[in-house]
């Protein structure tokens, strides 16, 4: 439908339900913001609730209660520790995928995010930083507890929403006031947020000959420069939106040392660590020499699909760089196990 078509369908409805021209004139200078932006027009709560297709009383709880309708639950971080994870109940994820698909994939991100964007994956991220003299790495600490819900509220404020659909749509998106790890939408939500961040980085980084991107709260940086000086232009940045940098996972790896990228070696060519390799390989080794059952036997494992998982690490590897011929024949290797349902 173009836009002449749907302000005519829209004004005859209206008036045949007893609206004035004032009243169809102020709907499509609302409506136009949205239509140009390519979102949802959405009037009211009510017309939100009815596109969500869920009854008014349940997306209102949602929205203004929203602690009722997570779960919590934990898992370890590989660096140590542990990071809390809050998942949407079934229906209110189900209206968070309507929101992520209907109205935030349709925003524009900065062409710095390279994380949790349609289309693209963990390698539009590390190519950009291959054979480089110097990579710097950068951490945001609490990145999704730091996007706070005022942001959000912000930020469909806007893009064209009137302050009732924006206050609905962020209380569906939010929980105790941030980013729930955990929402179909964060991730999304969390790339619009630093989109003027981005743009301000980006802009200093290009002006310094500076490859930079984004993926996540992780933030690279490659080339030849002073990596003090960029540290500084970061944290002074990250200040005025109330993040800070994580200052034990700032690391600056020069030519010579092992080069990660978003937990990926770029030094020459892409392939994950020497660690994952060596892991791999001693498993292998291991499977070959003495046999599948007399290795598991060895280590202890109770995984009932050993096979699955260690193919799932070649395969990852392989998707890396998949030109890895060591990995492409423990493929065949295990290819062969599976064939013969030996787990």
């Amino acid at each position: 439908m173009e836009w002449n078509e749907y302000k005519v369908t829209f004004c005859k409805i209206a008036k045949k339900n007893g609206k004035s021209e004032e009243y169809c004139e102020e709907c499509m200078i609302y409506a136009q913001n949205l239509w140009v932006n390519k979102i949802p027009i959405i009037y009211t709560q009510e017309h939100l609730c009815a596109l969500l297709g869920y009854l008014p009383i349940y997306v209102y709880a949602a929205a203004n209660s929203p602690e009722r309708f997570y779960r919590k639950f934990s898992i370890p971080k590989k660096n140590g520790g542990i990071r809390i994870i809050s998942e949407p109940l079934p229906n209110l994820k189900e209206i968070q995928k309507w929101i992520l698909e209907n109205i935030l994939y349709n925003l524009k991100v900065s062409a710095y995010a390279k994380a949790y964007i349609p289309g693209k994956s963990i390698k539009d991220n590390v190519r950009f930083h291959r054979r480089q003299k110097k990579v710097l790495s950068l951490d945001i600490k609490s990145f999704y507890d730091c996007l706070t819900n005022w942001m959000v509220f912000q930020l469909f404020m806007e893009n064209g929403y009137n302050e009732s659909v924006a206050m609905m749509l962020t209380g569906l998106c939010c929980l105790n006031g941030s980013l729930p790890q955990g929402a179909p939408t964060s991730a999304a939500l969390s790339n619009l947020l630093m989109k003027k961040f981005d743009e301000i980085v980006g802009k200093y980084c290009k002006e310094k000959e500076i490859r930079y991107t984004r993926y996540a709260d992780d933030m690279t940086f490659s080339g030849d420069f002073d990596e003090v000086q960029v540290i500084r232009f970061i944290r002074k940045n990250l200040k005025s939106m109330g993040l800070k940098l994580n200052k034990n996972k700032t690391r600056v790896r020069k030519q010579g040392q092992q080069q990660e990228v978003t937990g990926i070696v770029v030094n020459y060519k892409t392939q994950v660590p020497k660690t994952v390799r060596k892991e791999i390989r001693k498993n292998m080794y291991y499977i070959q020499k003495y046999g599948l059952e007399s290795h598991l036997n060895y280590i202890g494992t109770e995984r009932k699909n050993y096979i699955g998982h260690l193919m799932g690490q070649i395969s990852y590897a392989l998707f890396i760089n998949p030109k890895d011929r060591e990995m492409k024949r423990y493929k065949h290797i295990l290819k062969e196990y599976k064939q013969f349902n030996i787990y």
